[in-house]
């Protein structure tokens, strides 16, 4: 009897974890206006339509946090070691100047959005924003490989 219930736990424990790994963004996520350089308007859906049939590295960053930053070295090393994949990069900084002066000093080169909403929006609440740096994979079919990492690791690739 014990046995089963021991048993009856872990099955439970794993399927649990397994449904944190999130492979589609929810309808509200890929509705979220993001803000171009330009300060036009664009969806997630839109970036992922845009970029439909690549591979994407996508980080969530802020150009004032000191980890951001420092992610970025990394970042770069990455890009040059995986040239093939698109990088898309959503900024959280307080506004929208805060981080057009801010992306001053981001060397990685990409595509670059900032996302008013910050980790209150619907994408914030789906990524479960609660630090940054983020990182995320989303293979050709637009679907989430990786959810979640906080550093550029191997996982990535």
């Amino acid at each position: 009897m014990r046995g089963i219930i021991f048993f009856a736990v872990i099955v439970l424990i794993m399927t649990s974890c397994a449904s944190l790994k999130k492979k589609q963004f929810t309808n509200e996520a890929l509705t979220e206006k993001l803000v171009t350089l330009d300060r036009d308007s664009i969806s997630l859906q839109g970036v992922l339509d845009k970029n439909r049939g690549k591979q994407l590295f996508v980080q969530v960053f802020a150009s004032y946090c000191p980890v951001s930053q420092d992610s970025f070295e990394d970042v770069l090393k990455f890009q040059k070691e995986n040239p093939e994949k698109e990088y898309i990069f959503l900024s959280v900084d307080h506004s929208y100047y805060d981080w057009k002066r801010g992306l001053e000093y981001v060397k990685p080169k990409g595509q670059f959005y900032y996302i008013p909403e910050k980790g209150d929006g619907a994408l914030g609440k789906f990524l479960k924003l609660k630090s940054i740096p983020r990182f995320l994979k989303i293979n050709k079919d637009g679907k989430i490989e990786v959810y979640k990492t906080s550093k550029v690791s191997e996982k990535l690739k």
